[in-house]
């Protein structure tokens, strides 16, 4: 025999005798195993609860089992909780014990000592809808053509009930509009509502139609006051206001003057001479830069008006 074959013979030989010595040697020892919640009611979750996911257990037996569970992940047993009998309601702790080692091992005790802190939820889905958060601004000479759109619109979370968001909605990672300039698209990362949350997407897509801002002035715009049922006749000076807007160029070029309303709220005031600051109702595209003039004076009775000029000029002051 060759003395490279009698060092291979002499190993599987020693190997031999030290799995037969291994397998039949009782030791003693800590080693850990996987603890496993059962009987949880369909429907229900214990997802958030205060449980790890492996507990130290105190054993005897094989030196070769315990041996190749502790390097190689064999399997000799678990640690199981039972909670059939229990529903979804306040959380319960529970100490576990000897019983609970389901192993063909000689149990010792669970050291150290550990106690559980288990909660029964009700296990959700929902399909909730995704808010877009953002941060910056558009740059002064661009602005949204629409409201921003997200693809999927909606995402599918899953998980125990109680830590469902009270806004029901997903929201994404901030999304910057200070450098947009062009419309476009891109992704944005959804935040996960709770850790014990699972959400069936991690990313949407955000689409913008930015284009670039305008401002107008739409002359001799029609005021209309507002009157409560019963009052005195009113009288309005002046009849007329410029009105400066500003907007996406090719719809403020196409503005009509109809589009806009100028209001003045005089509800129940009293008979003589008010000034009262003007309201434009204006299309949601729209940004109202100002009224020229910004106040009116309004005459509630048979009083004679003072001179409209007043107003833009600031030569006269309105009696009050």
């Amino acid at each position: 025999m060759s003395r490279i074959g009698l060092k291979i013979s002499c190993f599987v030989v020693s190997v031999i005798i030290w799995v037969q010595v291994a397998s039949t040697s009782t030791v003693e020892q800590t080693t850990s195993l996987p603890l496993r919640l059962t009987g949880v009611a369909e429907g229900l979750t214990a997802g958030g609860s205060e449980i790890p996911a492996e507990v130290k257990v105190r054993v005897q037996g094989s030196k070769l089992s315990l041996l190749t569970h502790n390097y190689f992940n064999r399997y000799i047993g678990e640690v199981r909780v039972t909670v059939s009998d229990r529903p979804a309601g306040p959380s319960f702790s529970y100490e576990l014990d000897r019983n609970d080692v389901f192993t063909d091992l000689e149990v010792v005790g669970i050291q150290p000592p550990v106690r559980l802190r288990v909660k029964l939820d009700n296990l959700v889905q929902r399909m909730l809808p995704v808010h877009v958060r953002t941060s910056g601004a558009l740059p002064a000479e661009v602005g949204m053509l629409a409201p921003m759109t997200v693809a999927p619109d909606s995402v599918m979370v899953t998980g125990p009930e109680r830590f469902f968001p009270p806004s029901g909605m997903v929201s994404t990672e901030a999304v910057d509009l200070g450098r947009r300039r062009e419309s476009g698209q891109e992704s944005a990362s959804l935040m996960l509502p709770h850790e014990h949350l699972k959400m069936a997407s991690k990313d949407v897509q955000v689409r913008f139609q930015v284009a670039t801002l305008e401002e107008r002035t739409l002359a001799n715009i029609p005021v209309i006051p507002l009157v409560d049922a019963g009052q005195p006749e009113v009288g309005v000076s002046p009849p007329v206001v410029d009105v400066m807007v500003r907007g996406v160029a090719d719809s403020v070029r196409s503005l009509r003057a109809d589009r806009i309303i100028v209001t003045v709220p005089v509800g129940d005031l009293a008979r003589g001479v008010h000034v009262v600051a003007g309201q434009a109702d204006l299309p949601p595209w729209l940004t109202l830069i100002g009224l020229d003039p910004a106040q009116f004076q309004v005459v509630v009775g048979d009083l004679e008006p003072v001179k409209a000029d007043s107003l833009r000029n600031g030569t006269e002051n309105p009696v009050e």
